[in-house]
């Protein structure tokens, strides 16, 4: 496993100021904070466009590493991995079956590898103050106090993950035949119980949906990390793919191209992608992924760079 890193973290951290308990919540622990130096970072003017019926931002735990100067180890493991399985997945021989032309994901459904994220919630901030409301609302935060104990006394409190696996949303047979969606389950690599994860990310989603800023759900919080979406597929000849049914609508599940996922879940049930990669940020980022650039590398693969979903802020987890 991958339990201590060393590397160099993102330039312009930003100042820790630091709140007292929230009287609504039960903080894990308050440790002292440490002062960094203010950022300088300007974003971009957010203007009045009026109510939006559209999330605009969302909260999350990024599990890129794109910020860092120099890719830590295990995200260094994780890229390879999500790599070699774009290849394995997208390499079959022509002149397949009908059936088995189901079973192929499209390319274009592959999410790119700076684009991965486990999602606490999402936000629709329809002018520049509630924009800026949500920015100092995340840096001015302790995040200490959300952070559940170490599993053993004194031990450390940064948050590990592992990923491992390969599950749907649903685990009917309609869905998994007729599959939009495939993600990565991550759970605690520093606790035995698999739950301090969990607790942290619910604790501040909480925060966040009490001050108004995200979006309540009446659901629980699924901590997921998507690797495979056909919403981004573009449009083929609907005539010469049966899994085009109709117009393409990002907002109609029906209307979305599928594959049958049956055999790419059993082939990954039991995969692990990483162990012991550390999330050291929470980060709120703008709807929208942006397009990367594909270069070929030396080895005569390609690989999207570049890309990803912009940060309006970023808290470090200490």
């Amino acid at each position: 496993m991958f339990r201590t890193l060393t590397h160099i973290r993102a330039e312009r951290p930003l100042t820790i100021l630091g709140s007292s308990c929230i009287s609504s919540f039960k903080p894990f622990a308050s440790l002292p904070t440490r002062k960094m130096a203010s950022s300088s970072k300007t974003f971009p003017t957010f203007k009045d466009r009026g109510p939006s019926k559209s999330p605009t931002h969302f909260l999350c735990l990024p599990l890129h590493g794109s910020y860092y100067q120099t890719l830590p180890p295990a995200h260094v493991s994780l890229k390879r991995a999500l790599k070699q399985f774009t290849i394995d997945e997208t390499d079959r021989e022509p002149g397949l079956s009908e059936a088995d032309e189901k079973s192929v994901i499209p390319r274009d459904a592959f999410r790119p590898f700076d684009t991965l994220h486990l999602t606490l919630g999402v936000m629709t901030l329809s002018t520049k103050e509630e924009v800026e409301n949500a920015i100092s609302t995340l840096r001015d935060l302790d995040i200490s106090q959300f952070l559940p104990p170490p599993p053993v006394a004194g031990g450390d409190r940064k948050v590990y993950v592992d990923l491992k696996g390969l599950e749907p949303f649903s685990n009917t047979q309609s869905n998994i035949t007729n599959c939009n969606v495939l993600f990565v389950p991550p759970t605690d690599a520093s606790s035995s119980s698999q739950t301090r994860l969990l607790q942290f990310s619910e604790s501040l989603r909480a925060y966040f949906i009490e001050k108004g800023i995200l979006t309540p759900e009446n659901r629980p919080l699924k901590l997921h990390a998507t690797v495979i979406n056909t919403v981004y597929c573009k449009r083929i000849n609907p005539a010469l793919d049966s899994r085009n049914v109709g117009r393409r609508d990002r907002n109609s599940r029906q209307n979305r191209i599928q594959f049958d996922a049956t055999e790419v879940l059993e082939k990954y049930r039991g995969h692990v992608w990483v162990e012991g990669l550390e999330i050291d940020r929470v980060q709120i980022c703008r709807m929208g992924a942006k397009k990367g650039v594909e270069v070929v590398l030396d080895d005569g693969t390609t690989e999207v760079v570049g890309g990803g979903y912009e940060s309006v802020v970023d808290k470090l987890i200490e």
